[in-house]
Parts: C-alpha cells; structure tokens; sequence
C-alpha cells in the first residue's frame, strides 16, 4: 500500500528523513514549507489538503495509508475526511487538536523570529537551512496566524470527524506539553474508528522520538489493517 509522511508545521519533506528511511513512502513540502517556503502568503489547511491531492495525482495512487506529524496529522485527517475512499488508514503523531487561550499564547510566544535568534539559535539556524534565509521569518509568521486562525474556529468538528471512516492511531508523546495525551484521547473519541497510544520518553519535536520504537507500533497497526 503507498505511503505519504506529512511533515510538521515549520518543517519540511527533510523532516521525515528518518522514518522514511526505515518504512519509505513519499515524502511532500506542504505550501510554504522547505521547497516551496516562498509561498508562506499563501500557506492554509486549504492548500495543505491540495498538496496531499496533488501528491496522490502525481503518484497515480488510488489508495494510500497516510502518516501526519503534527500539523501534518491534522491535514491527513481533513484529507481523509474530504476522501474517504482515497485513505486505508491515518497515523498521526503528536498533532494538537484542542486549543485554550493559554496553550495558544505559550505557542504564540515561541514563534518570535528574534526571540528565536536570540534564546535557540540553533533551531533559528534550522529553519534558516530549511526554507531558506529570505523566507524563514515569513514562514514563522505565517504559522503563527494560521495557529490562530485554527484556535478560533477549528476544522476537525464533530461533523467532519463523522466522515473520517478509516481506521486512525493517534500517537502521542507521554512527556508531549504541546499535543497533550489527554487531549488526544478525548479527540479520538470523537473519531469512529481510532485509537491512542503513547510514546514513553517522547516530548512534541519529532527528534525526541525513538524510531525504533515508532516502527514497532506502526507495523503493528498497519499489520490488522492487511
């Protein structure tokens, strides 16, 4: 069955390196991201779900399992949700579904690109190498208003998630202070056919993962899916 890895908001196809590395699939820049970081203006779950339309027309897929991290999990869903029969199965790891006014304002203060420069350089020099140094800063205020955006009038509602029909594993890090395992269990469900699990020692950033232990579950689920 094809596979598509979804990166992460401010991330890029580079970002998923590690599992596809050990699982292959196909890997995509979401508008704004990485490749395609100049069209930050334009970046929207809209587009997102576009890209994930035009990765299964270029792949000539009629089917695909679908692997989201955090962002990348919300716009799999919405894909699934617009495409039923185009998804077998949706993993997403690590995706924030429920907001409040103060976990919008802690993510808020972490998406200062002089903050950024100024108290993690390293992850300012990252994001310099992955959309490039004209581009950065408007990625990182592009997702800050799509964050938002999203807080206040968020897409995965009752009704939507109604028409999400494929099996979903919503993975989480047990340590996650961004995606919350709480509130992942109360998305799921919400979901007809989903189920939780947590990643013991995983914080929110992908690096934090163990892959290894990723692998595990993931071969597990698609597994009952065969």
């Amino acid at each position: 069955m094809p596979l598509l890895l979804l990166h992460g908001a401010l991330g890029s196809s580079r970002q998923m390196a590690r599992l596809q590395a050990r699982v292959g699939g196909v890997t995509i820049d979401f508008t704004g991201h990485g490749t395609r970081a100049s069209e930050h203006d334009r970046m929207s779950f809209d587009a997102f779900v576009g890209d994930i339309e035009r990765a299964f027309a270029e792949n000539h897929w009629e089917q695909a399992d679908l692997f989201g991290y955090s962002m990348g999990g919300y716009a799999a869903l919405l894909f699934a949700a617009k495409h039923p029969a185009k998804v077998r199965s949706v993993v997403t790891l690590g995706t924030k579904y429920l907001w409040t006014e103060e976990g919008l304002s802690r993510e808020l203060r972490m998406l200062d690109p002089d903050k950024m420069l100024e108290k993690v350089p390293a992850f300012a020099q990252a994001l310099h190498a992955a959309h490039g140094n004209d581009h950065w800063r408007g990625v990182v205020g592009s997702i800050a208003r799509s964050m938002k955006e999203l807080a206040a009038s968020p897409l995965l509602t009752d009704q939507v998630c109604s028409r999400i029909t494929c099996p979903v594993f919503c993975l989480v890090g047990d340590g996650d202070a961004t995606a919350i395992p709480d509130d992942t269990r109360a998305f799921a469900a919400l979901l007809p056919k989903a189920q939780v699990a947590l990643m013991k020692g995983a914080k929110h950033p992908f690096e934090s993962v163990n892959v290894a232990d990723l692998l595990t579950g993931l071969k597990a689920f698609w597994a009952v899916l065969a």
